[in-house]
């Protein structure tokens, strides 16, 4: 038990416990609800899903590392959470001694937040890791970040949101700022310029490239395909590491009940997938919609929605060509067709994470009429 007691007048008695129990992990899914849930802009998640990524059937325990979550309480009441994280993957694949945090949220109290801090550092630097970086939610491949501009809206799938004031209290214990993530919001009633679609036109009549969209009766096969890009397109990327094919399995259910396939993209060169994009619907409009709902209600009022409700905006997740074909503009024909083939079904695609020195994809966003939405960051401190 990792327990701080405070000043008995001050501030009531203070602990912080890690979870052990599936009541306790049930209970630390909820907390941002219990601490944000009035704010118009916070979106619940489905239910169980934080605990599927943290429990003991967490795929990411049997892949990657461990988790250690943590509640801090005051007088017996959830007043915070964090997860100390060790994810073996990133640091054998980046040779990297870096332990991280994640599912990071409490009250607007400098002293809650230096508690829960201290004590995932505790755990990280008990195992040898020198650094102290986050939050992911588990992984760079899950959603991470803390959001700092765009706050007065509610998010798209897989993207977090907090409120205004955890940039200050990050700072305020150290952890300073490492990478800017950024999304983008494109209107698709709008028309690309003339040039952008003369050069996709030219590159679609080339006799050796062709585009086309995912087969979801093949699924098991597809997510293979994707597996094999995925770890090919994006290595270059700041903090990757492989993905794991039983990631991307065990989310194969998930894909099924959410997914609109039209709007997940493969280009082919020859016949071969050399390159795709991910984008999904935005169900955070079905979430946030079933916000007042409360237990076996909310998962009921989610299903039935996620059948019957229109969902109006898609998030551009992933978008990726092997290197061998970086340089012939197939990166631009699948950003051109992501966004072609959206506008037939949603009004805004969000282009989301990217990080701020992406030149390639912020000009292609912004050629595009897209507009920065967002602004999230990351941060790290010394463990040393």
């Amino acid at each position: 038990m990792i327990q701080h007691t405070q000043n008995q007048a001050a501030a009531g008695t203070f602990s912080i416990l890690p979870c052990r129990s599936a009541a306790e992990l049930k209970k630390f899914e909820s907390i941002p609800e219990i601490l944000h849930g009035t704010d118009p802009n916070f979106t619940p998640p489905f239910p169980g899903s934080v605990v599927g990524l943290i429990g003991p059937k967490s795929v990411f325990l049997k892949k990657h590392g461990e988790i250690t979550p943590l509640i801090a309480y005051r007088n017996g009441k959830p007043v915070g959470r964090i997860a100390a994280i060790v994810n073996r993957s990133h640091n054998n694949h980046n040779k990297d001694s870096v332990g991280f945090f994640g599912f990071f949220d409490f009250i607007n109290d400098p002293t809650v937040v230096k508690a829960l801090v201290d004590a995932a550092a505790k755990i990280l630097k008990d195992k040898g890791l020198t650094i102290m970086r986050g939050p992911y939610n588990p992984s760079i491949n899950d959603d991470c970040g803390v959001l700092t501009k765009g706050n007065d809206r509610p998010t798209f799938i897989s993207m977090p949101w907090n409120p205004t004031y955890y940039d200050e209290l990050y700072n305020s214990v150290g952890l300073g700022i490492i990478r800017t993530l950024y999304a983008w919001d494109i209107p698709l009633h709008t028309e690309p310029p003339a040039r952008v679609t003369k050069i996709v036109n030219w590159l679609k009549k080339r006799n050796n490239v062709s585009i086309r969209t995912i087969d979801m009766k093949n699924l098991n096969k597809e997510l293979e395909t994707i597996h094999r890009l995925y770890n090919q397109c994006l290595d270059r990327n700041w903090g990757f590491y492989p993905i794991a094919l039983e990631d991307l399995l065990h989310a194969a259910d998930d894909l099924k009940a959410i997914a609109d396939p039209s709007i997940i993209v493969f280009v082919c060169v020859d016949g071969r997938d050399v390159g795709f994009s991910l984008a999904l619907p935005n169900v955070n409009e079905v979430f946030h919609a079933s916000r007042g709902r409360k237990g076996i209600l909310r998962f009921l009022e989610m299903a039935l929605r996620l059948q019957v409700q229109k969902i109006k905006t898609d998030r551009l997740t992933v978008l990726g060509v092997e290197p061998a074909y970086r340089d012939k503009g197939l990166s631009a024909l699948l950003f051109f067709e992501s966004f072609r083939i959206a506008k037939a079904k949603y009004e805004v695609s969000e282009v989301s994470w990217v990080e701020a020195n992406n030149v390639e994809i912020l000009e292609a966003a912004e050629l595009m009429g897209g507009h920065h939405s967002r602004t999230y960051e990351l941060y790290e401190k010394s463990l040393a």
